[in-house]
């Protein structure tokens, strides 16, 4: 008999780990929506909206490299592939169709995901800074 309550009591648990496993809604939920929460509005500045900056970051090598490096993701306990998930979901939920954000693959973050991001608020004011140097300067080419 104890061993069935034991049984009931961890069936509950199991099934939040199974789906954890499948879902990239539910990983979200568990290992980023504590800080960027549920619907991805984060608190700035120490926490990025998640619905205003994947899509350019995702955009450039340094800016996909940065989001594979910040201590939430490089640090979650979950395979490259998983994280990959939770991006490409992110990027389907964040933004309109059609936005043409490149998906992550579980190859992609793996080159990356490990090597340290010391101060991940200066790398992300460097990327914010390229940013608008870049559209500046292409507002400047289409006024000319």
């Amino acid at each position: 008999m104890r061993l069935r309550s034991f049984g009931l009591a961890l069936a509950p648990a199991l099934l939040c780990v199974n789906l954890a496993q499948a879902d990239p809604q539910a990983n979200y939920l568990l290992h980023c929506g504590g800080c960027h929460l549920e619907n991805g509005e984060g608190t700035l500045p120490e926490v990025p909206d998640l619905r205003h900056d994947l899509d350019w970051l995702a955009q450039t090598a340094e800016g996909r490299s940065y989001l594979t490096r910040v201590p939430g993701a490089s640090q979650v306990p979950l395979s490259d592939q998983k994280l990959a998930d939770i991006y490409n979901w992110m990027f389907d939920v964040f933004y309109p169709p059609h936005s043409n954000i490149p998906p992550f693959s579980g190859e992609e973050i793996a080159r990356t995901r490990g090597i340290p991001l010391w101060d991940p608020l200066s790398a992300r004011k460097a990327l914010l800074r390229d940013r608008k140097e870049v559209t500046q300067a292409k507002e400047e080419s289409q006024n000319q």
